[in-house]
């Protein structure tokens, strides 16, 4: 369930960060709200993880992925990177669920 936790708040890093991109200024106000509620979840994620399991080391495949994306984040531009969060937007928010409902979730 750590890892679930751990997986859905670098998944809400990136996609806030791409959020938070200079738009286009049609859509800089369409994406505020969303921006808010996943900049939400992300720090409602992080106290969960500070309480609940402070010292979690990930799997060695959550690493794994992980160090993939912290890879990504180096070398990809910001608009694959902001094409990537939004074709895996449904992803998050799947993680998100699942981190909520813990152990229910398979």
């Amino acid at each position: 369930v750590p890892d679930r936790v751990m997986l859905a708040e670098a998944e809400l890093d990136l996609t806030t960060a791409m959020l938070g991109l200079p738009a286009d200024p049609s859509f800089t106000e369409t994406r505020q709200q969303p921006l808010a509620f996943l900049t939400q979840a992300r720090e409602d994620l992080r106290g969960c993880m500070a309480t609940e399991a402070p010292s979690h080391q990930p799997s060695g495949k959550l690493r794994h992925w992980l160090q993939k994306l912290q890879t990504a984040k180096e070398t990809e531009t910001a608009g694959c990177l902001e094409a990537s969060a939004i074709l895996h937007l449904f992803q998050v928010l799947n993680d998100l669920r699942c981190a909520a409902l813990r152990e229910q979730c398979t």
